[in-house]
């Protein structure tokens, strides 16, 4: 059983940065669509969902969306057990070695 708990803790933040995404496009009138993507960090493969740039939003609405995923991840970190923390911590420090071009943060690069 707890080897299920830090398996599933482990993998919230991946679905709680994506919904942080999900919810901040919903909020702002748009739907974004999620498509599998490996990203690589040197030789390793990492798994990831990307999602595609909504079309309509402003400056200001586009760079919402951008951060929402990693706002909402550590936002929750004093909150959730330390497996969550680790892989939080560990997501937000790797996300610039693997996430190459689609990066949450290549679209506020303009």
């Amino acid at each position: 059983m707890e080897v299920l708990f830090l398996g599933i803790t482990a993998l919230l933040p991946a679905l709680i940065h994506e919904g942080g995404h999900f919810l901040a496009a919903l909020i702002l009138g748009k739907r974004l669509q999620f498509r599998f993507s490996r990203g690589r960090l040197g030789p390793v493969p990492v798994p990831r969902w990307v999602w595609q740039w909504p079309q309509g939003l402003t400056e200001l609405q586009f760079t919402i969306v951008c951060h929402a995923g990693f706002a909402l991840e550590i936002a929750l970190v004093p909150f959730l057990p330390w497996p969550y923390q680790l892989v939080a911590v560990a997501h937000y420090a790797a996300y610039p070695f693997y996430a190459g071009a689609e990066s949450d943060f290549e679209g506020l690069r303009g």
